[in-house]
């Protein structure tokens, strides 16, 4: 039996990764990757020595990197630093999993058109693409929709991504200054990897400090032509109240809520208008399903 060459030829049963060829744990605060050992202890193709002997159609020997255990290995690299929360380190938080429908079967606002957008939208992705905006009320799963993102762009297609939940970072930055270092040690590399997952945007005191941080992302970004996702808890405009019902509890909370666009500023929102496609998650807070 010839031995397979990449992963999509490894075709062996596992029941403990379900032929994913990896599983997923948590180590602190951050999901973590590792080879599955049930179903790929030593590489079939290399015999883990990384490197594979080949002879072409004239007869000459050379070598190269082994394809199979090196695309698993970059995978799973991109995955652990992309540092997504230990809470989505499960199967189920990955985008085929997503629950779209309610404990009676019936769909939940419109959560179903939503995943199979975003999961057309990932499965199809290059990097460089116009990024994408969630928001809606608290509750309805769209952190968990980003970080399902992350985990399919790092471990489907090994693309070097990052999550970060904005007031975390700005924790990350002050943590920085008191060990006598600068903004840039953590921002430099937010402004260059291929895919930025930005969770909560709009959150905190929103100073004029805080401000300075996102509009530096941003702009570094926009410029680079850099793929950014966002979610935010804010409604993004003016009009978010216009399909309420005036006498209802959402209405008067939703009517004397800031806007995104008034927590950024106007520059700031402009370009996320350019770099985003804005999607809304109308549905129910899922404590209260």
């Amino acid at each position: 039996m010839t031995a397979p060459t990449s992963l999509d030829q490894y075709n062996q049963p596992c029941e403990q990764c379900h032929e994913k060829r990896y599983i997923i744990t948590r180590r602190g605060d951050r999901a973590v990757a590792k080879t599955c050992e049930a179903c790929f202890d030593t590489c079939p193709a290399c015999d883990d020595e990384e490197f594979m002997h080949v002879t072409d159609e004239r007869g000459y020997s050379y070598v190269k990197r082994c394809a199979l255990c090196g695309t698993l290995n970059k995978r799973i690299e991109a995955f652990n630093e992309a540092r997504i929360p230990a809470r989505y380190y499960h199967l189920t938080a990955a985008i085929e999993h997503f629950k779209t429908n309610g404990s009676d079967g019936k769909p939940i606002g419109n959560l179903q058109q939503v995943k199979l957008r975003l999961h057309r939208w990932v499965t199809g992705f290059s990097p460089g693409e116009k990024g994408f905006l969630l928001y809606g009320a608290v509750g309805t799963g769209k952190t968990h929709l980003l970080a399902a993102i992350v985990r399919h762009l790092t471990l489907e297609k090994g693309i070097a991504s990052r999550f970060i939940e904005f007031t975390h970072l700005l924790s990350e930055i002050r943590e920085q200054f008191d060990q006598g270092r600068g903004e840039a040690d953590i921002l430099g590399p937010l402004s260059e990897v291929p895919v930025l997952a930005i969770d909560e945007l709009g959150k905190g005191r929103n100073n004029a400090w805080q401000l300075s941080i996102i509009d530096e992302i941003i702009s570094k970004r926009y410029n680079r032509e850099l793929t950014t996702l966002f979610t935010t808890n804010y409604p993004v405009d003016e009009n978010a109240t216009g399909k309420l019902d005036p006498n209802s509890d959402d209405f008067r909370k939703l009517a004397t809520q800031e806007t995104l666009r008034e927590r950024i500023g106007e520059r700031i929102f402009s370009r996320l208008y350019e770099m985003s496609t804005f999607i809304e998650l109308d549905a129910p807070d899922y404590r209260k399903r």
